[in-house]
């Protein structure tokens, strides 16, 4: 298990915010192996279907170097124009082929660590062209298994090619006696060892590719500490978050406590549950919740009611359900209508009766 400079285990996943950190300073999962037997096989493929515009191009070049070029008085500005005018196939054949592996280079760039452009690893740093650190890179263990790895990618590819040779081999043994059809045979040959050594190239450039995104998930492990700070640095501090938690609530309940002088009537549970309700029936469709509370709550709701003279009415399961289903500052739902009404009535009677 990694450790940090402090001892720490490593035992987290990098947060998207430390993948983001490393990305932006250039630090992602790249395989070169990838990129380059992918841009290989492409070559190859261009090579096929671009091979008889080349080897057209090459001849018309030929010809006019050994004909008509030898005697062609060339003259500065008439040179580039006969240039382009006698190797055109071949000046075209050339840019297809550049302008397609530049394009492929790109976008398998892009692919592999998607398109966020940096200048941060062009920033100079010490650590660079300090001796001692070149020295541990070079000479570390990842230096080392980097090393034995592309000892090991070599001798494969090399296993590869001498065993396509030595199959193929017995074949070339007859020597053709036309010049044309050899040519063709060993480029053909030629061709197909470098299409083979591409495919294996390609093989390992994925199981590479694969290592790559291990190592780099690896390198930027965290600590739970770090994690902790991570997370802290970005939300805030738990702690003061609660505290700011505690003042809103703290605050909403002073702004509901000032309401319960204008209630109509208190219902109760009678200890536990305290619901503030009142029903202006000018400008309210239905009682509206002032304030509730448990316990705590509860208890000052009735105390501010018992010094405004506010009747209160205790109903254990009509004043559960209101604490529980309706917010402060909203109606009561319908289902509740004809309980209240009783007791609202009552209350209004009562009034009537002291009056």
């Amino acid at each position: 298990m990694a450790e940090n400079e402090n001892g720490a285990e490593k035992t987290e996943q990098p947060t998207p915010k430390k993948l983001e950190k490393a990305r932006e300073d250039g630090q992602v999962a790249y395989s070169h192996e990838a990129n380059t037997a992918v841009e290989l096989l492409l070559g190859f493929v261009l090579l096929l279907l671009l091979g008889p515009m080349i080897w057209g191009g090459c001849a018309d070049a030929l010809r006019w170097a050994l004909g008509s070029g030898l005697t062609s008085d060339l003259q500065p500005d008439t040179l580039v124009r006969t240039v382009v005018i006698t190797h055109s196939r071949l000046l075209i054949a050339t840019g297809i082929f550049i302008a397609a592996m530049a394009v492929v280079a790109l976008l398998l760039g892009v692919t592999q660590v998607g398109f966020s452009p940096t200048l941060t690893p062009l920033a100079p740093k010490l650590n660079r062209i300090n001796p001692m650190t070149g020295f541990g890179r070079l000479f570390g263990m990842r230096g080392l298994m980097r090393f034995v790895l592309n000892v090991a990618k070599l001798a494969l590819l090399i296993a590869i090619a001498y065993l396509v040779i030595s199959w193929r081999l017995p074949r070339e043994i007859p020597i053709q006696t036309e010049l044309a059809a050899r040519l063709a045979d060993d480029t053909a040959a030629m061709w197909r060892l470098g299409v083979i050594l591409a495919a294996a190239l390609l093989v390992i450039g994925v199981a590479d590719l694969l290592y790559q995104r291990w190592q780099h998930t690896r390198d930027l492990m965290m600590t739970k500490q770090e994690v902790r700070d991570e997370f802290k640095q970005s939300d805030g501090n738990p702690e003061v978050k609660g505290k700011i938690r505690q003042l809103q609530r703290q605050m909403a309940q002073r702004r509901m406590m000032q309401e319960v002088p204008k209630a109509d009537v208190i219902i109760t549970n009678p200890t536990h549950v305290a619901v503030a309700l009142k029903y202006d029936q000018a400008n309210m469709a239905a009682p509206v919740v002032l304030a509730k509370g448990y316990d705590e709550v509860a208890q000052k709701i009735k105390a501010i009611a018992a010094e405004h003279n506010i009747p209160m009415v205790e109903n254990v399961p009509l004043a559960r359900a209101l604490a529980r289903e309706v917010q402060v500052g909203r109606a009561i739902t319908a289902k509740w209508f004809k309980p209240v009404a009783e007791i609202l009535a009552a209350v209004y009677r009562l009034r009537r009766g002291a009056a």
